[in-house]
């Protein structure tokens, strides 16, 4: 259908008069535009498309250049390209329209070629519309959809840092943290967990949180955002602090500083038992699409699962270290001329029991007896031989028998255990009068000595084998070596847990423990909790860690 070069229309038939009313009813535009000579006929909405009068534009194409931006012209032009080759017979495209007030409009137009029949010319017909609202509504299709990819990109990343979590503080560390506030869009967090029909808050964070962190162990009767949805095991969404407070008027107080516009409280629950709440609170935030809600559903499913086995390995955890700490000697004898500090930690991997030990026995010749030890492996069965050697060398080294024999009769104890385990051991026997020290070690760390003035001495110990080996290996060798303690010495025993780290050389573990030691205050006990703290207390601890300090009196 063509447009008369003046564009009027009274000219045309009935039919084509009825159906273009029709179409300028419904905003379409028509056109006829000759590419051979740039003629381009609008007629009247068609140029209200375009935001053109008619005295203003001369039916020439490039006369419509001013009101399209050039890139949006680029891409016409490589249409003209292609109808001119024949490449195609019809098209549709969007494209920018620059209105006489400076602002954007969307358009849409759709063209078909007529060719002559004898092939030579062609030009196009087609319709031209007001495209605006229609992408509108796709753009925020669009937005909606990219954000809803956002927040279900943040979520799992959120639950890859839960995977990795093995303790309660673990689960409290990721999700109080400032990457997980950010990738949730929440400017408050507060987690809680039930605790003997109490809800126990263990980590809230953000500046704009409702302050229900004030009451870190409330009674699930009592009423509470956190508390009602675990009651109920569903999740409330606000979005007024009007709603809000129409449901907790008691919290209006603590509401009076908070710029929260939302709040979402969802229960966790594991295997169908809750064990605790999250809220989440927001600045700005004024609705919780359907979307919305089904993703912190499945955040809240998450949490609670890492959070279930975060709460059984905190508890076997502290079963073990109980075992643990059951299994190392009760106290310590008090010293004439000379103090003991001791330092113990459990390994902070799993729910692994180390065999690490230590101990000293006060001897009938005066002398004090010390030791420390490291049964190979990391289970109760470990625990439990270390139990049954820390006691058997107790008794040896009481009996009076030399540093030699001990080693070598705990070596027999161990062996007839028939445990098919191995121990290294340091034993020393220490006069804090005269600081005469005689020591033997079964395979086991060089001990050191700080010296009153500061500096570090490792001490070369001639070692034996370790304990427990086969009796048809032959009688175990453990030759004495002796050296002195000087007044205000400290002398260090340690196990392997304290220096080690896994790809890392051992003297590099043994160079950074003198270093630390030398660096550390003179008291024992301080000296003892600044080893731990500085060398037993990394996150990657993958081994239990004991410590054993004997100072000798200065004059």
């Amino acid at each position: 259908m063509a447009l008369p070069s003046s564009g009027r229309t009274d000219r045309l038939p009935a039919p084509h008069l009825d159906r273009l009313e029709a179409m300028s009813a419904n905003g379409f535009g028509c056109f006829e535009w000759d590419p051979a000579t740039g003629r381009f006929t609008l007629d009247a909405c068609g140029l209200e498309v375009f935001d053109l009068r008619p005295d203003e534009y001369d039916g020439m194409a490039h006369s419509l250049s001013p009101r399209i931006p050039a890139d949006e012209v680029a891409r016409l032009l490589d249409l003209v390209e292609d109808i001119a080759a024949g490449r195609g017979d019809s098209y549709s495209s969007y494209f920018r329209v620059r209105r006489r007030d400076g602002s954007i409009r969307w358009t849409h137009t759709q063209g078909q070629v007529l060719r002559d029949p004898d092939g030579g010319g062609a030009r196009v017909v087609g319709v031209v519309r007001d495209a605006t609202r229609e992408l509108a509504h796709s753009a925020m299709r669009l937005t909606a959809e990219e954000e809803w990819q956002r927040q279900e990109a943040a979520l799992r990343e959120v639950a890859r840092a839960l995977a990795d979590a093995l303790t309660v503080d673990d689960v409290v560390a990721v999700l109080t943290g400032e990457r997980s506030m950010h990738r949730l869009g929440a400017q408050g967090i507060t987690l809680g967990v039930l605790d003997q029909g109490r809800m126990r808050l263990v980590g809230a964070v953000g500046k704009v949180n409702v302050r229900i962190r004030e009451v870190h162990r409330a009674r699930l009767t009592e009423p509470w955002p956190l508390n009602d949805v675990v009651r109920s095991g569903e999740a409330a969404f606000f979005t007024s602090r009007p709603a809000f407070l129409r449901r907790y008027p008691d919290l209006a107080e603590q509401l009076t500083d908070s710029s929260a516009t939302a709040a979402a409280f969802l229960p966790l629950t594991a295997q169908g038992r809750p064990i605790g709440a999250l809220a989440l609170v927001y600045e700005g935030r004024r609705v919780f699409s359907s979307e919305d809600r089904t993703l912190l559903t499945t955040l809240a499913s998450a949490i609670a699962q890492s959070l279930q086995r975060a709460m059984l390995v905190d508890q076997s955890r502290e079963i073990a270290a109980g075992l643990q700490n059951a299994m190392l000697p009760r106290r310590l004898p008090t010293l004439t001329g000379g103090v003991l500090a001791v330092r113990y930690r459990t390994a902070r991997v799993g729910t692994w029991i180390g065999g690490d030990w230590y101990d000293a026995v006060q001897l009938v010749d005066g002398s004090v007896g010390v030791a420390i030890g490291d049964v190979q492996g990391h289970d109760t069965e470990a625990a439990a031989v270390m139990g049954q050697l820390r006691i058997a060398m107790t008794a040896y080294a009481a009996e009076g028998h030399s540093v030699q024999s001990v080693l070598k009769r705990a070596s027999g104890f161990l062996t007839e255990l028939h445990a098919d385990r191995f121990a290294t051991c340091l034993y020393a026997q220490v006069s804090l009068a005269t600081g005469a020290v005689r020591a033997a070690s079964a395979g086991h760390l060089p001990p050191m000595v700080r010296h009153a003035d500061g500096t570090v001495e490792q001490i070369e110990v001639a070692g034996g084998p370790p304990l427990g080996l086969p009796a048809e290996w032959g009688p175990p060798l453990y030759p004495r070596t002796t050296f002195h303690l000087a007044p205000g010495d400290s002398l260090l025993l340690y196990s392997d847990g304290l220096v080690e780290r896994p790809g890392e050389d051992l003297d590099q573990g043994l160079d950074r423990l003198a270093e630390v030691l030398a660096a550390g205050p003179a008291r024992p006990a301080a000296l003892a909790d600044h080893l731990r703290d500085t060398l037993g207390e990394r996150l990657e601890a993958e081994d239990d860690a004991a410590l054993l300090i004997l100072h000798r009196d200065g004059p």
